[in-house]
């Protein structure tokens, strides 16, 4: 999912207010995470043994994989991510950009590298340097259209003005649109409205080309509410080992 480093809080009744670190406790979308999770699993060729999850949230991502690969290991790296080991699932809170943990036969990332502040060159090339030899990379991406395109104008601009008037807001159209999930859930999110779109999956996947991966497919994935970009879902693969 997307992540940042603000977060919502309720406040009595008449709101929201603008806190850090006070929201709910953030819960994935389960059927996002199985829709990802069986195709990750079936792009694959062989089960990896070091799985990599950018932006774990949560870490549901990371349980399924762990199930679904009974042999690998697997690290987690989020902003807001409660770090924590158990079992073979390792995760840790901080920014990716400074993650130093070894190379992965296999990264994953849901809606979150679009977010991270750097260059779509350079976060390119830590990706790369974090894949092993003809490692995987299975990334959920925002891409370039005019759907996105106003989308972020709409966020830039919700930035300049945010307060919690404009949480309510962004809260009381959420419920509204989605009367069906638990406030808290909703909450949790708020702050996506805020989140602006840094990388689309064509500027990495040519930058990831730049450096020899190669891109294996490509499909759009499930569109489910209007505050939310359009993403494509991309397999790419890096260079093996010269025999």
């Amino acid at each position: 999912m997307e992540h940042g480093g603000l977060h919502c809080t309720c406040s009595g009744t008449t709101g929201i207010a603008v806190t850090e670190g006070l929201a709910p406790p953030f819960t994935s979308d389960l059927a996002h995470v199985v829709w990802f999770g069986t195709r990750i699993v079936k792009m694959l060729t062989s089960p990896p043994q070091r799985v990599l999850d950018v932006g774990c949230g949560d870490g549901a991502l990371l349980r399924y994989l762990a199930s679904a690969f009974p042999s690998a290991t697997l690290v987690g790296i989020d902003l807001a991510a409660a770090g924590e080991t158990r079992d073979r699932i390792s995760v840790t809170r901080g920014d990716y950009l400074t993650l130093d943990a070894g190379a992965f036969d296999l990264i994953v990332a849901s809606s979150s590298l679009q977010g991270i502040t750097t260059t779509t060159d350079s976060l390119a090339a830590k990706l790369a340097r974090d894949l092993a030899p003809g490692g995987r990379l299975i990334h959920v991406t925002p891409y370039r259209c005019p759907y996105n395109s106003a989308l972020n104008m709409l966020r830039h601009a919700l930035r300049l003005v945010r307060s919690g008037a404009t949480d309510r807001m962004i809260l009381m159209t959420a419920r509204a649109l989605h009367a069906d999930q638990p406030r808290d859930k909703l909450v949790a999110r708020v702050h996506y409205m805020y989140l602006i779109i840094r990388h689309s999956e064509e500027g990495l996947r040519a930058a990831l080309e730049r450096r020899g991966l190669r891109i294996d497919h490509v499909e759009d994935a499930p569109h489910t509410s209007l505050g939310q970009p359009k993403h494509r879902l991309a397999v790419m693969s890096a260079p093996a080992r010269d025999r």
